[in-house]
């Protein structure tokens, strides 16, 4: 059918989707760069992070007995003990908000922010309309597709984790004292993380193309939409076609009157104006041809072709190509000037009849 989408989408429609928010986008690699990188920090930073809170609860249980414990006290204590955790907690915090933008902006092709994207859409807000969304739409399967998967998933990976390391475990509760059960437990739960990562890593990666091609499909364009693209971009075709007709006609003008012209004005290069003056049809000079740029360089040629005199005259140039059409007499003001070019381009012309008769 002639408005099917059939076509893979033009680079204009995906960066016009881009400016409107609508991106690849996967909430797995999300869900994965904050595992990765809480399991990183504790790797690396997670002896140290453990004995700030193991002092911190030292300290909350050490204070001085004589102080009276009251609403006020109570809340000094509190703010000062939010503040610490705070402050050991930093580091992965700022690593998980580092990395998580880090994450998202590579996704997005770099740093994106939309104005359409935070525009209120109220035909979203309908019920029967998003309750059809969030049921019948082809997302929504999906979804609930890549739920079950990571759930059927990682609860595989827990059940290995923990079968491989029963042993450990029930062994846990009678090993002395406390640290040693403790350091078990964390490598268990250490390693429970790694797996859980790396799966969460292959569904992110899995997940992101999905979204890709995704995205694509839902701006596919049909061949009309892309022939109206290319007339927007490129020019409509019959535009373009008057317009070389238009330049065509100009140029034949332009040969046709110039080798007629009496003199032409340069400035050298960027206009040049084609005067003619013959007493017998018109009492001032008549422009018979004028450009800009490589239409002037045009007249120039086709000027020392036909041996019309080019003189450069930049201030009278420019005021001529201004003040006049091709066609129309010089305007008053420019009688005197111009009438001083056309006296030397007389005499210049006359000298060379002369020594041509003397020869």
């Amino acid at each position: 059918m002639a408005g099917e989408k059939t076509e893979a989408p033009t680079p204009r429609r995906m960066d016009d989707a881009r400016k409107r928010g609508q991106v690849a986008r996967s909430r797995e690699v999300d869900s994965a760069i904050v595992i990765l990188v809480t399991l990183l920090v504790f790797r690396f930073s997670g002896g140290g992070m453990w004995a700030s809170l193991e002092a911190l609860a030292i300290d909350a249980w050490r204070r001085p007995g004589d102080e009276v414990l009251s609403t006020d006290l109570a809340g000094v204590i509190g703010v000062q003990i939010v503040i610490r955790v705070l402050l050991v907690l930093a580091p992965l915090i700022g690593a998980i908000t580092f990395f998580s933008v880090l994450g998202g902006m590579a996704q997005t092709g770099g740093p994106l922010f939309s104005k359409d994207a935070l525009k209120p859409k109220f035909n979203r807000m309908d019920p029967l309309k998003g309750g059809k969304r969030l049921i019948a739409s082809r997302q929504a399967y999906v979804n609930l597709v890549k739920s079950l998967a990571k759930f059927g998933i990682l609860g595989g990976v827990a059940v290995m984790i923990f079968k491989n390391r029963w042993d450990d475990i029930t062994s846990a509760g009678m090993q002395a004292g406390l640290t040693p059960a403790v350091a078990m437990l964390i490598d268990v739960a250490f390693d429970l993380m790694l797996w859980t990562a790396v799966v969460l890593i292959v569904m992110a990666a899995a997940d992101y193309l999905f979204q890709k091609q995704d995205l694509a499909r839902s701006l596919r364009m049909s061949r009309q939409e892309i022939q109206d693209e290319m007339k927007q971009s490129d020019g409509d075709p019959q535009m373009k076609a008057q317009m070389a007709r238009a330049r065509r006609q100009l140029l034949q003008r332009i040969m046709k009157s110039v080798p007629k012209a009496d003199v032409v004005l340069m400035n050298p290069t960027h206009y040049a104006v084609a005067l003619r003056y013959d007493p017998a049809t018109s009492p001032a000079p008549i422009v018979v041809a004028k450009g800009m740029n490589l239409v002037a360089l045009r007249i120039r040629e086709i000027a020392e072709e036909n041996g019309v005199t080019v003189i450069t005259n930049p201030p009278l140039a420019r005021a001529l190509y201004k003040a006049t059409r091709v066609g129309q007499e010089i305007p008053a003001d420019l009688y005197e000037a111009v009438a001083e070019i056309l006296a030397f381009v007389y005499r210049l012309r006359t000298s060379r009849f002369g020594r041509r008769a003397v020869a």
